[in-house]
């Protein structure tokens, strides 16, 4: 089952793919960024298990251009290149 045809957040982050993502550890941090650069999807999980950072504050909650822009923008922060 692919990642896109599932609907909930957390049937998504326990998807074996998702998890093999998780798994390749810092290195995909830049691919996943411009995955979210080019269109905010639910990689957030991701990059707080990577990064163990989590830039989304509570207003930004469930709006995910507004996420994607602040983990775009915390990512910029702390020296990633994508």
């Amino acid at each position: 089952r692919m990642v896109k045809h599932l609907s909930s957040v957390a049937e998504i982050a326990m998807n074996p793919f998702y998890q093999k993502i998780i798994g390749m550890g810092e290195k995909v941090v830049p691919l996943l960024l411009r995955e979210l650069e080019k269109q905010p999807d639910h990689l957030f999980w991701a990059l707080k298990a990577i990064t163990g950072a989590d830039p989304i504050s509570s207003s930004q909650q469930g709006k995910l251009n507004e996420m994607a822009q602040a983990w775009l923008k915390w990512a910029a922060e702390n020296g990633y290149e994508w």
